[in-house]
């Protein structure tokens, strides 16, 4: 891996160098201009096979050198101070929670002419076209996404003599009961209850009808902490500790919590797609994994959330380097690709149902994910992004949360009310000011 990018860093500091000299620009053996194009990511996500992947495409295209920046964390967070600084990248992968700010701020390239005249266009979902199209410009495309899901322990249910998933809030509490074997340090129900524990909490306000927050036309936050859903959501977190189905330590970290369940001491969470591979990597069977739709709660539907990635071209970018990072995106969500990566995911046992924007494209014939899998994943496409402010805002949930949990006397709705008046306090007030430019 080290070699290959070596090669491509240097490759680029040739053709970055050639360009100085004499002050001509490089050009390729036909006579073209040489564009470079930085792209920002991860070196966790700056693999063998995603470096073979940018290998083949500059082979397709000799006039185009994508010069790799690893910027660790989430780059495309780090996006938006990068163009006000001026050393922001051509083309950057992009989360569904930093969208809604990026294309209100004009930073984005509109890629309107380009997705037109696509020849792929009409194989492209327009659940993910419409997610990010505002006043009729289009912004970003979908390189992937992952829902939230019931993940559950098949032979743990099959042992309690439990034949399906639940699929209400009253399901699922009777179940955890049946499950939960303290002899054995088996958790029935697992929630994240001291770290991101909003993370998880906002899937139970769903499904109880409401939200954390509400987001204004003016881009303005209106905190609903004391929504009547988040009341039954707290009341319901209160109901499943005090049937000692939840972790008996209530400061279970993340990373625990998955590993427990890959050891088969958690029967049934919720759990993200993009979890399978790393569950399997733990050693569990991909066949002992099984997914469902949340269970349904006073709200009456079972709601999910879309959380993913957008490939976005820098709006303050040259034009033929906005033409060649379309080339790019158009090359990284062909069918081609995506059917080389069902191939390394396959060879290397990272599969996962996660959602790709192609309609042509069958994950599940690739790769051999289960069908059933399929049906909840196809059923999940165009759910909710995860409630506004959340990153400003999270922690006043989860102390909420925590109180309820900890203190069997807590008042879920004194809890509440005073988490939001200091959230307002402290941090919506003067959000809210900066985005009316008060």
């Amino acid at each position: 891996m080290k070699k290959i990018l070596s090669f491509i860093v240097i490759l680029s500091m040739c053709f970055s160098l050639f360009a100085m000299g004499g002050g001509e620009s490089a050009t390729t053996e036909n006579g073209e201009d040489v564009i470079e194009l930085t792209y920002w990511t991860t070196s966790t996500n700056l693999t063998d096979f995603e470096l073979s992947l940018q290998q083949k495409f500059m082979e397709e295209h000799p006039n185009i050198v994508i010069n790799n920046v690893i910027r660790e964390g989430d780059p495309g967070n780090d996006f938006y101070t990068a163009v006000a600084a001026g050393n922001a990248p051509d083309i950057v992968l992009v989360s569904y929670t930093m969208m809604e700010q990026y294309m209100a701020a004009g930073i984005l390239e509109p890629l309107n002419d380009y997705f037109d005249a696509w020849e792929d266009k009409e194989n492209y979902d327009p659940i993910y076209v419409d997610m990010f199209t505002r006043d009729g410009n289009l912004y970003g495309l979908v390189s992937w996404s992952a829902a939230f899901y019931l993940g559950y322990n098949k032979p743990l249910f099959e042992a309690a003599g439990i034949t399906e998933p639940p699929k209400t809030w009253e399901e699922a509490y009777e179940d955890a009961i049946l499950l939960a074997d303290p002899a054995n340090q088996v958790i029935g129900y697992g929630l994240l209850t001291g770290q991101w524990t909003e993370w998880f909490f906002q899937y139970y306000v769903w499904q109880a009808g409401g939200d954390l927050t509400r987001e204004n036309e003016d881009g303005t936050i209106e905190l609903t902490f004391t929504d009547p859903a988040v009341i039954a959501a707290g009341e319901y977190y209160k109901e499943l500790r005090d049937a000692g189905v939840l972790s008996p330590d209530l400061t279970i970290s993340f990373d625990d919590l998955q590993e427990r369940f890959a050891q088969g001491k958690v029967a049934m969470m919720p759990f993200a797609g993009d979890w399978v591979s790393v569950m399997t990597g733990m050693g569990m069977k991909m066949e002992d994994i099984g997914l469902a739709e949340f269970p349904v709660g006073p709200g009456g539907a079972s709601v999910t959330t879309d959380m993913g990635q957008c490939l976005i071209i820098n709006a303050r970018s040259s034009q033929e380097k906005k033409d060649a990072a379309w080339e790019y995106i158009k090359f990284m969500l062909s069918l081609d690709t995506l059917q080389a990566r069902a191939e390394n995911m396959v060879a290397t046992g990272g599969i996962s149902p996660m959602i790709y924007p192609r309609t042509d494209f069958d994950l599940a014939a690739a790769t051999g994910i289960p069908a059933e899998w399929m049906d909840v994943v196809n059923a999940s496409k165009g759910g909710r992004l995860e409630f506004a402010g959340k990153a400003i805002i999270g922690s006043y949930v989860d102390r909420a949360v925590q109180n309820i949990l900890t203190d069997p006397n807590a008042d879920v709705e004194k809890e509440f009310a005073e988490a939001q008046e200091s959230a307002q306090i402290e941090v919506i007030d003067d959000y809210n000011a900066e985005i009316l430019g008060n």
